[in-house]
């Protein structure tokens, strides 16, 4: 029989697609019930906000809890991300702060006697059943990805048949006025209250609306129906007509009764659907399995928090999220809790999510150069800390005298600007980088510029500046360690885009004239003649380690015992303890390779305590709480988990100085893991499985076609299945690969294994559901 050409090159095409599917890594999970032993659970009440129950959609969230006037009531704590109050320009704790909505609570007629809950991660809702001595409550609670509404679904049995749905309006009072009035201090600050907020039936719907001083207002609306199976839905919104339009502007029930009117008319299970949809796509995005069933399902809660307290195209997150409670902290802070926040996003390849931060930093360029004094504004930008709601408006003092003795705190914007090119270097978008994040950064960083000096010495130093939240020192290791990165990362974007910048001579000359880090006997040293001598959370002094990545083991191997003396003495001088020191000093032994070490500092950072301690401890205990949140002396901080969960990543994957590591900091009892799409600079996805300590096979995509260099623990011979395009060499245990944009390839040694599969490693029941409140193991 004849062949012909066409014939016989169909074959071949089909003959190789059947041996690269046989070879291509492939996700073997399935979701619903792998996120079920992950799922929070309670059999009792949820004392209150810090063990309660959440649900968001990155506007609208609430969550659920024993009321505590109420004993015997469920109380749905609603929250708005953007309900601020505007009273001034420059932002402020009293007159620019987070304000409080109010309650939706469920009255039971009997008393409650038994409780279950549980937070389905998988299609992010809470199902709930109250057992009375009347009868029962069934009910469910979610946030509709694509809605401004809370749904809540409820069946009942006996004579809980007549419970009672009620809104609880709580007076517009800045976040801070609250919290500290609770704890009985700063009552000598003078604060003028909103009006009150009045209550109407619109349209057979009732609406409360709160008026504020600057004129407008914002509005809750909420109704109520049977449905035909008996069941009862209850819809609640908020409406915000500042924060939706950012103009002062009344009329903010009538939105408010329109997106209830709108639901009403709307099927349960069509917004459940658009709803499911949202979270069904969001989670496969990348994947992780450790030999650690508390922490891996910690990671997965706060994937579900994150994706919860944002969606694309909605407001940054700040430190309470789209929940609300009284706090010292009502605005946001942008010099460490942003950040924390943002750091998990970009590598669990979320980068739709995280680009909300950025593009307020695009949004508001003009606010970052009015920032700086006039005498900067030609080629500087800044911003101080902290700001209002959308908003980057802060002005900072600058001065470019040498002997200046007042305050320079400049790291807000240098830092967003790293995490902004870090973001963009996962991406690969070279249009953004040339046009947006080039000409901001280059700002940002020429404020360096312009302050250091050079000494008798020939070298060029940093004047007295602030280390945040140390205090303040000539020649600060946190700005010498941020002018580094700027100006390395800023001669190579003008190397990558061919830009013929002025500055570049500069750059390299004062990079190799700048004066080196001040160290003493226990490592590096806040600044010159200021050592680290006392407790303190923030790790500004080490940020040359992580997250810069400016000193490291490969770069610097002469001073690796200084690094860690430097990281050790950080945890060894114990007190101003929070998650975020013990995550930070979990990702520091990471850089370091130090897995064993990273370890331990991770599961300090999410140590239970009691929030209030006895004395010598401080009364109120900085602690994760039982539903993953954070409890900082009773204010909640959105950013301290994210950061725990940014380090159990650390541990998996690295990507910096241009090289991918693969199980960089895995520690000794994890003897087996897996992970699969998580994204590198360089616009990579990276997957691969450890075994028995050992890489087994590492499969990396390129969406960018940038040069791969990949470091892994391959003992041997290192194999490569890819195209006949791609080519591997191999130097100074590190592999180099030619991948073009769309291009893949798998690396193992030894045996080719007998199946390229990710999943889920195994788990047993009772190590299932760590996180809600059990005081019953299975």
């Amino acid at each position: 029989m004849k062949i012909t050409t066409t014939i016989l090159c169909f074959l071949i095409t089909n003959i190789l697609c059947s041996a690269q599917k046989q070879t291509a890594v492939q996700l073997n999970v399935h979701w619903q019930s792998y996120l079920a032993q992950h799922d929070l659970v309670w059999d009792k009440m949820p004392a209150d906000y810090f063990e309660g129950a959440f649900v968001g959609n990155g506007l609208l969230g609430t969550i659920l809890f024993k009321d505590d006037i109420d004993t015997n009531a469920l109380r749905f704590e609603i929250g708005r991300t953007d309900v601020f109050d505007h009273r001034t320009k420059e932002p402020s704790a009293y007159e620019t702060s987070r304000l409080p909505i109010g309650q939706l609570l469920l009255k039971p007629v009997g008393k409650i006697i038994k409780t279950s809950i549980c937070t389905d991660l998988w299609n992010a809702e809470i199902r709930g059943e109250l057992t009375t001595t009347e009868g029962t409550l069934s009910f469910r609670c979610f946030t509709p990805s694509e809605e401004e509404l809370i749904v809540v679904n409820m069946t009942t049995t006996g004579n809980e048949k007549t419970v009672k749905f009620q809104f609880r309006p709580q007076l517009a009072q800045s976040a801070r006025y609250i919290a500290k009035r609770a704890m009985g201090l700063e009552l000598n600050v003078k604060y003028e209250q909103n009006p009150p907020f009045r209550t109407e039936i619109m349209d057979a719907i009732e609406v409360v609306t709160q008026p504020l001083l600057m004129g407008d207002d914002y509005a809750t609306a909420w109704s109520e129906k049977t449905n035909a199976d008996n069941s009862r839905t209850v819809l609640v919104t908020v409406a915000n007509r500042w924060g939706k339009y950012r103009k002062a502007a009344s009329g903010s029930a009538m939105d408010a009764v329109a997106t209830i009117k709108a639901g009403l008319q709307k099927k349960v299970s069509d917004m459940e659907k658009a709803h499911r949809n949202w979270w069904h796509n969001y989670y496969p995005a990348s994947f992780i399995s450790i030999p650690d069933a508390r922490l891996e399902s910690f990671y997965w809660i706060q994937l579900y928090k994150l994706g919860s307290a944002t969606h694309p195209n909605r407001p940054v997150i700040d430190l309470l999220g789209p929940w609300f409670k009284p706090t010292s902290w009502p605005l946001v802070w942008m010099n460490l809790n942003v950040q924390l926040t943002y750091f998990v996003f970009g590598t669990a390849n979320h980068a739709d999510l995280e680009d909300n931060l950025y593009q307020l930093i695009d949004r508001h360029k003009d606010q970052l150069i009015a920032n700086v004094p006039a005498a900067f504004q030609a080629d500087c930008a800044g911003v101080r800390n902290p700001v209002n709601y959308d908003d980057m408006y802060n002005p900072l003092f600058l001065s470019d005298d040498k002997n200046n003795d007042k305050e320079l705190n400049i790291i807000v914007l240098p830092w967003l600007m790293q995490m902004y090119y870090v973001h963009n270097s996962r991406i690969g978008d070279d249009v953004r980088l040339r046009n947006a994040i080039y000409p901001l950064m280059r700002r940002a960083f020429n404020v360096y510029l312009r302050i250091l000096y050079k000494g008798d010495d020939g070298l060029y130093h940093i004047p007295y500046t602030y280390s945040d939240e140390y205090g303040n020192a000539k020649e600060t290791s946190l700005n010498i360690a941020l002018a580094r990165w700027g100006f390395k990362t800023l001669i190579s974007i003008a190397e990558r885009l061919k830009i013929d910048d002025p500055l570049l001579p500069r750059w390299k000359e004062t990079l190799a004239k700048m004066q080196d880090y001040n160290t003493d006997e226990n490592g590096i040293m806040i600044g010159k003649d200021v050592p680290f001598a006392k407790p303190h959370r923030h790790y500004s002094h080490l940020f040359a380690i992580f997250p810069l990545y400016d000193m490291t083991i490969e770069n610097e191997p002469n001073r690796i015992p200084m690094m860690q003396k430097s990281v050790q003495h950080f945890t060894d001088l114990d007190g101003d303890n929070c998650i975020y020191k013990f995550s930070g000093a979990s990702s520091l032994w990471s850089a370091l390779g130090e897995g064993d070490k990273a370890l331990k500092w991770l599961n300090r950072s999410l140590e239970l305590l009691p929030r209030f301690a006895e004395p010598p401890a401080p009364k109120r205990t900085p602690t994760a709480t039982p539903n993953t949140f954070y409890s900082e002396r009773e204010n909640p901080t959105f950013e301290s988990p994210i950061s725990a969960a940014r380090s159990i990543l650390d541990m998996l994957i690295q990507s910096w100085g241009g090289v991918i590591r693969v199980f960089p900091a895995i520690p000794s009892t994890w003897q087996n893991t897996e992970f699969f799409n998580l994204r590198t600079e360089g616009g990579f996805l990276v997957s691969a499985v450890s075994k028995n300590s050992k890489t087994e096979f590492i499969k990396i995509q390129s969406l960018a076609g940038d040069p791969c260099l990949i470091k892994a623990d391959f003992m041997g011979e290192i194999k490569l299945i890819a195209s006949k395009t791609v080519k591997m060499k191999q130097h100074d245990g590190v592999v180099e690969l030619n991948l073009k944009k769309g291009e893949e390839a798998i690396l193992y040694t030894g045996e080719k294994p007998k199946d390229f599969i990710i999943s889920s490693l195994p788990m047993k029941v009772e190590d299932m559901n760590n996180w809600g409140v059990r005081t019953k193991k299975p």
